[in-house]
């Protein structure tokens, strides 16, 4: 043993360090066992959090120990169920805001009235399509700006913000406002010239909680309907004048003329003549206020309209021949001056319904202010006379859009409507004539609106009016 002392030390040492590397290794190995088992569920929560940041909320898988990495991941898991669900909500809320949005555009967009919202600053953040036909401006480029700055709307803009202040000032419990304004608008289509719009306007002040958010102003035009308002007065005047009026007429004349046939021979001859002046003058007169009384007649009546297919070219033809019209050169000589007819008949033209007599007589009152507007210029006076087929679908046709219509236009270069005369011409005792009675278009607007067709008037850029007439009533 003692020979052998080195050998067996050097073979415990061996031993020893191979049972110690043994150990060491094996030591390892359940360490690193232990570790991956340990940690695994939190690189997984790891790789949940990272998922959960992108917006992916699956669930992960749950390990089957209860220990306090099995809790932490079912405590994960209902995290992110919870996200799910919160997301999904916002999702739904979302969705359904912007439905509510396209929904609120779309009646807006439908709406006729015009809506204009503005914030606090009175700068403008919302609009529809009814305003911008309204005033017939473009406000695409106007959210976000006072409405000052938009071309032609300072006045209405100054209304709206004078409208707001006076209420603030009164001190009202109403949370709105109502007025009617005159607005003056350039005309796109005559250059400087301007027309005026009756607006019914409404205004509210914004508030959320308490807190003023803004103003809104809801605006309607209301000129057609102050138009016909009028013309409803003007009809009952029209009704009383000539009932009132004409009673008395007839015995003012036979008296007169009586009076005349008595007396003329018995008194002197300077008498005589002078008794004969004044009885003509009774009789004339009479007679001017017949013939007024049955204008206001004629434009007080509602005779039933006999709606049958007419041959709207023939009639116009018609009523040329009665102005002595010739074909060949179109010239018309009237009243010691000539002036010329220039007609272009569609001959593409379908029956139109309506009544002959009323359509006739609009030709006639059409031609007929054409013609004596003719006096008033000293060159050539010239009046077209024009109809056409307007297509369905075409931009002529506002009234019907969707199927065809008639379009009869009547122009003249005479000296056009006056700026206040254009505004209120389809109004009684309008008129620019000195023995007119102004009845005239205001009959032909009604025999129009009879016929559920459309009357416009304008000046040419030439010079001269124009009236166009759209029929949509076709057989």
């Amino acid at each position: 043993m003692a020979l052998s002392r080195q050998s067996l030390r050097n073979l415990f040492g061996v031993t020893l360090t191979l049972a110690l590397l043994l150990a060491v290794f094996a030591a390892i190995a359940v360490a690193l066992y232990l570790s991956k088992k340990l940690v695994s569920p939190l690189l997984a929560l790891a790789a949940g959090t990272q998922a959960v940041s992108v917006g992916d909320f699956r669930p992960l898988p749950e390990p089957p120990s209860n220990d306090e990495v099995g809790q932490l991941t079912r405590s994960f898991n209902d995290m992110t169920r919870q996200l799910e669900d919160a997301r999904r909500m916002v999702e739904t809320n979302r969705a359904q805001l912007e439905r509510s949005n396209v929904y609120l555009e779309s009646v807006l967009s439908n709406l006729s009235a015009g809506v204009l919202v503005f914030d606090q600053q009175f700068r403008l953040t919302t609009f529809n399509e009814g305003a911008q036909a309204i005033l017939s401006v473009d406000l695409r480029a106007a959210p976000g700006r006072p409405l000052e700055t938009i071309d032609g709307m300072i006045d209405f803009a100054g209304m709206i913000r004078q409208a707001f202040v006076q209420h603030a000032a009164v001190g009202s419990e109403r949370t709105h406002w109502q007025e009617q304004f005159e607005l003056k608008l350039p005309d796109l289509n005559e250059g400087k010239k301007f027309y005026t719009l009756t607006l019914l306007a409404r205004g509210t002040q914004l508030l959320v909680d308490g807190r003023d958010t803004g103003y809104m102003v809801v605006f309607d035009d209301i000129t057609e309907v102050m138009s016909a308002n009028r013309s409803v007065a003007w009809g009952e005047v029209a009704r009383r004048l000539a009932h009132e009026i004409k009673n008395p007429l007839t015995p003012i004349q036979l008296s007169a003329e009586r009076l005349a046939m008595k007396l003329a021979h018995k008194l002197e001859p300077q008498d005589a003549q002078l008794l004969e002046r004044a009885t003509n003058t009774i009789v004339n007169q009479v007679s001017s206020l017949k013939h007024m009384v049955d204008d206001f007649k004629e434009y007080a009546r509602k005779p039933a309209v006999l709606m049958v297919p007419v041959d709207f070219n023939a009639l116009v033809d018609e009523v040329l021949g009665l102005y002595g019209w010739d074909p060949n050169d179109g010239m018309v000589r009237d009243e010691g001056y000539a002036w010329r007819l220039e007609v272009s008949l569609d001959s593409a033209l379908p029956l139109v319904l309506g009544d002959p007599t009323q359509l006739r007589q609009v030709i006639h009152n059409l031609l007929a202010n054409a013609r004596d507007a003719l006096a008033e210029v000293t060159q050539q006076g010239v009046i077209e006379v024009t109809t056409k087929l307007i297509h369905a679908g075409s931009r002529e046709n506002t009234e019907s859009p969707d199927k065809p219509a008639l379009r009869f236009t009547v122009s003249d270069n005479g000296p056009g409507f006056g700026a206040q005369v254009l505004q209120r011409a389809f109004e009684p005792y309008i008129t620019t004539k000195a023995q007119g009675t102004g009845l005239g278009l205001a009959i032909v607007r009604k025999i129009i609106d009879e016929h559920q067709g459309r009357i416009d008037l304008s000046n040419r850029r030439e010079g001269g009016a124009k009236v166009s007439i759209l029929l949509t009533q076709l057989a």
